[in-house]
């Protein structure tokens, strides 16, 4: 072999096609002299230079390896850094946090926190806060107590005393506040809210509930997209609510990480500074972290659509089982590796295992965190406890969990007691809610499961969270027991038990004054304390007044054989509302072959002079009141069955430019009864309903107005009036190809009516005022257009708002015009960019949009703004009696009897039924007390089926 072989690369100098070489690589034989040698040697390290300086510096290098393995390894680190080897692959630093990391692992205190009577410092407290006296307090500690004139001491954001007659140095620079009597509870603790993620109001931009980019996103943080500018916060806390868990959307089977929020504003903006973990020690408090999980139908609906796994429950679950194990094999790749560590001679190839997106689930497993799962049915119930044995971990609470009072004893197979955080009665928009039931609470805690209340915020106002507590109670819940399922139960639920939702000694001092007893309707806050300090104006505290107690429970065997009774007296009535004036009691109420023919304090020769075969049966009513039956309006109250299943109900107009009058939808033609929505919102007292279509059309069509109660629509009665109402919709909700700005929908509306002036067709009866025009609207300058449309363009029309959120900005306007307001809901929230004016009442606003209109003397009416809850109609009427603004609002108060004309006369009127039919004069409903107290049922319903008991 040649020895210049591995030279072969090199340019030679050769001469093209010359002889003899001149290359100083050659051997030595073939050399020449030595002036031509060094003259040679010249030319190649000037044709060679390049090649030489690269050899050069690759030994140098090589060089400098060599040395650097003679020394000692802590010569060549910068000060301060620990030595590390090459010869494990590992170096010392990452050895060093790999056993920090395992350290962790072992030391993490993940016990139940204990009260701390003794706690004297809250480590949120603001500095600048002096120390508070609360006075002559009646104190619901949130744990089932009720202490009697006790004063509140709060310090340094803690409540530091709670007894009778405390008494302090007069030097200190205390501010006492006398509650006169009234209730002092522990703030409210709602454990599953979506504020700050899902911020008011609601845009595209500010939706930060759901990563619907993959059904397993557990790594994912509400903390970094939280919004500590969310007008809900304040709107919020104002109901009381002073903690709340923001967990992830239910999208995705594994939606992330969940924070506990205080609901102070803190001037930093900071969301961190809002944590209720803010500065807390964890070698002294176990700082639990929270997770979110889903399943049954959001996931597979989501994904179904999008043609990806998991398009089914077996799909959800392989999932779960997968991404679990997954985690698992993680922990214990990373025990393996801390127990070899515990050799500190050791040396590893790997660094200690880690994978973000991971790190929660790993969590989870070791039980840091505590585990939140939105569950509804009974299977998918079922289908999360085996997936906890199967993998050992622990479910913290199943949220809604509909159908857990039909499983206690699967429940019981957890390793822990689970808590349920349901729905007080919100019930039936998709299948999966279908099955429930307003007793449940009662049901889950006689059986020995935690329950809690909680908003879904924003699909609940979590700013009455203490009303769905109440409403609670109307089912059997005892009181106290209802109270603390907004107060301690989540709190300890969410492992801050010892620190929030209970007002004793040592806890946070986040304390609320109210301005009744909490389970009261309309029970509102007077004052609210975040770590001791007042988030609202202080205004004078008047002396508590005693509830007057109504709610009289009529016995069962008082009202015997009321089957098909057509003739009887009802004894002991204490109001009736029958006539055009509310009559107190005691009255009787005569009813012959159906039909009232007396109602008052001397009925004696209407009962004498009945001609009957049968004998009149008397019912002692005990002072219960006598309503006319409710009217439903702004429902799809028999056309639709479960709203999320498009084939349980007639179907949804679309969005159509055509003016012709046959092409008008009726409701009348697509109503189907004996649904449980009806039979539910019969049960509450809605004998009639008005129903138009379901349409996104501006023209909605003409709605319907029937019997609740009916069996069929072959029967006579059912439907009081095919025909009641024309129907039209504006705003955002509405564009559409055909319709893609407001101002097109109103002039469409314009062309609609006065081209129809005259003409014998629906349109045209809406634009003489035959018939009322009754249009959905929010926003206070599209209400303003219609007022100038009425005006200018049809000045017989019987325009009337339905939703109105906005309305009573433009009041004057409306009472001038005669126009009335169904307010669709009665209690607003600015969760629309058409509504962020709305009036969330008390303590932020003087009354809302009902107590404004009322006292321009706009005509009012109540309408129904979810189908499931229909059957609180007279709680929504009656809140805006016990809410009147008491200030600055001249006229503005509302009597009960107002609130219930509110729901009964009013809506006659303005959708003209009073001149349809006299029939409705005979339906009516008996209380066993005052309907607006929440303790008070309905007893008995009469209506053309004759007389039943509830």
């Amino acid at each position: 072999m040649s020895s210049n072989q591995g030279y072969s690369s090199i340019p030679r100098n050769d001469e093209e096609g010359g002889g003899s070489s001149s290359d100083p690589l050659l051997p030595s034989h073939t050399k020449s002299s030595w002036p031509e040698r060094a003259d040679g040697f010249k030319q190649f390290v000037k044709r060679n230079l390049a090649y030489i300086v690269i050899i050069f510096i690759v030994a140098v290098l090589l060089g400098i390896v060599l040395f650097s393995s003679l020394l000692p390894e802590s010569s060549l680190l910068p000060k301060g850094h620990q030595p590390f080897t090459v010869k494990s692959g590992v170096s010392e630093i990452t050895m060093q946090h790999g056993r920090e990391k395992c350290e962790a692992i072992k030391n993490r205190r993940r016990e139940k926190n204990r009260p701390d009577p003794s706690r004297v410092k809250n480590p949120r407290a603001d500095p600048n806060q002096k120390p508070i006296l609360l006075k002559n307090a009646v104190v619901w500690d949130g744990q089932g107590n009720v202490l009697e004139d006790v004063d509140i001491y709060i310090e340094s954001g803690v409540i530091r005393q709670v007894e009778k007659n405390i008494s302090l140095d007069s030097n200190r620079d205390v501010k006492v506040i006398d509650v006169a009597g009234h209730v002092v509870s522990p703030g409210l603790v709602d454990m599953h809210s979506h504020m700050g993620v899902d911020s008011w109001p609601e845009l595209h931009a500010t939706d930060d509930t759901n990563e619907m980019t993959q059904p397993l996103t557990p790594f994912v943080r509400t903390i970094d997209a939280f919004n500590p500018s969310d007008n809900a916060i304040r709107i919020v806390s104002s109901g009381g609510v002073t903690t709340a868990l923001v967990l992830p959307g239910s999208g995705n089977l594994m939606g992330g990480e969940a924070f506990a929020f205080k609901l102070r504003h803190i001037s930093t903006l900071s969301n961190e500074d809002m944590l209720v973990q803010a500065n807390v020690d964890s070698t002294e408090d176990t700082k639990w972290r929270w997770m979110k999980m889903a399943c049954g139908e959001n996931p597979k609906r989501f994904y179904g659509n999008a043609g990806y796994m998991p398009s089914t429950r077996l799909g959800e679950a392989y999932l779960f089982r997968k991404q679990f194990a997954e985690a698992q094999k993680l922990m214990r790749e990373q025990d393996d590796w801390c127990r070899a560590a515990d050799d500190t001679s050791s040396r590893f190839d790997t660094p200690f295992p880690e994978d973000l997106s991971l790190e929660s689930l790993v969590a989870l497993l070791r039980g840091e965190v505590l585990l939140n799962v939105h569950c509804y049915e009974t299977h998918d119930i079922e289908a999360m406890i085996r997936h906890s044995l199967e993998f050992n971990f622990t479910i913290s609470a199943f949220h809604h969990a509909l159908d857990a009072y039909r499983i206690p004893g699967i429940l019981r197979r957890a390793r822990n007691n689970i808590t349920v955080a349901t729905f007080a009665d919100h019930w039936g928009y998709k299948k999966e809610a279908f099955q429930a039931i307003p007793q449940a609470p009662k049901i889950l805690y006689d059986a020995g499961i935690p329950v809690a209340l909680k908003s879904d915020h924003p699909v609940l106002n979590s700013q009455h969270l203490a009303f769905e507590a109440a409403k609670s109670t109307h089912y059997g819940l005892p009181p106290q027991e209802a109270f603390k399922t907004v107060t301690s139960t989540p709190a300890n639920a969410i492992g801050l038990g010892h620190r929030v939702g209970s007002l004793k000694v040592g806890y946070d001092a986040d304390v609320v004054i109210w301005d009744r007893e909490p389970l009261e309707l309309g029970a509102t806050p007077l004052q609210v304390f975040i770590d001791g300090v007042p988030l609202f104006e202080e205004r004078p505290i008047e002396p508590a007044v005693k509830k007057q107690t109504t709610a009289v429970t009529v016995k069962k065997e008082d009202l015997q054989s009321v089957e098909n009774t057509k003739n009887f007296v009802l004894k002991n009535v204490g109001y009736s509302f029958l006539g055009q004036e509310p009559v107190k009691g005691p009255i009787d109420v005569v009813v012959v072959d159906g039909s009232v023919i007396c109602s008052g304090t001397d009925c004696s020769a209407s009962i004498s002079s009945i001609q009957s075969n049968e004998p009149v049966v008397e019912y002692n009513i005990q002072g219960g009141y006598v309503l006319p039956g409710l009217v439903g309006v702004g429902s799809q109250l028999g056309l639709i069955e479960i709203q999320g299943e498009a084939g349980t109900g007639d179907g949804t107009g679309r969005p159509s430019k055509s003016k012709d009058p046959k092409d008008i939808i009726f409701a009348a033609d697509g109503i189907k009864l004996g649904t449980r929505h009806l039979e539910e919102a019969y049960k509450g007292g809605i004998l009639t309903a008005i129903t138009a279509p379901m349409s996104s059309n501006v023209v909605i069509g003409v709605s319907a107005a029937f019997k609740t109660g009916a069996d069929s629509i072959l029967n006579d009665g059912t439907i009081i009036s095919p025909a009641v109402a024309l129907h039209l919709q504006i705003g955002d909700d509405v564009k559409s190809d055909s319709f893609p700005t407001i101002s097109s929908q109103i002039s469409f509306i314009r062309q609609l009516l006065t081209e129809n002036l005259k003409e014998n067709n629906h349109y045209g009866q809406a634009a003489r005022g035959e018939i009322p025009t009754v249009i959905a609207a929010h926003n206070k300058d599209e209400i303003a257009s219609l007022v100038i449309l009425k005006r200018k363009h049809l000045p017989k029309a019987k325009f009337v708002i339905i939703g109105g959120t906005e309305a009573y900005l433009v009041a004057p306007h409306l009472a001038e015009a005669d126009i009335p307001v169904i307010l669709r809901p009665v209690l607003c929230t600015p969760s629309r960019f058409d509504s962020i004016h709305c009036l969330t009442g008390a303590p932020l606003t003087n009354g809302t949009a009902a107590h404004v209109l009322h006292s321009h003397g706009v005509k009012i009416g109540v309408g129904i703004s979810d189908d499931g809850l229909a059957r609180n109609l007279a709680w929504d009427a009656g809140w805006l009696a016990a809410t009147s603004p008491a200030h600055n609002l001249e006229g503005g108060a509302i009597t009960e009897t107002q609130a219930i004309q509110f729901i009964t006369s009013n809506i006659r009127d303005i959708y003209g039924l009073n001149s349809i039919s006299v029939n409705q004069a005979n339906d009516f409903i008996v209380y066993s007390g005052n309907p607006f107290d929440i303790q008070s049922r309905i007893v008995l319903i009469h209506s053309d089926k004759g007389l039943e008991a509830l």
